[in-house]
């Protein structure tokens, strides 16, 4: 599951959002898009979120993954 404190943050975010175009009297159809353009991107970091919590431990830098396997090379 996601982090609840990112899941908050994320929607005061678009919230604000929201209302700094209806302040600035921005078009209902561009303040439309803006905040789609932004919920969508806000459901993709939550997304990324949840998959990097499902992965495995990932190696340190300079070390192969475990189950590599090696690559012949050409002669």
């Amino acid at each position: 599951m996601a982090d609840p404190d990112r899941r908050g943050v994320l929607t005061e975010r678009l919230d604000a959002l929201a209302r700094a175009l209806r302040a600035a009297g921005v078009a209902p159809a561009a303040s439309e898009r803006l905040l789609g353009a932004a919920a969508a991107a806000a459901m993709d970091a939550l997304a990324i979120d949840l998959i990097l919590a499902a992965a495995p431990a990932a190696a340190p830098p300079g070390e192969p993954p475990r189950d590599a396997q090696p690559v012949p090379l050409a002669a």
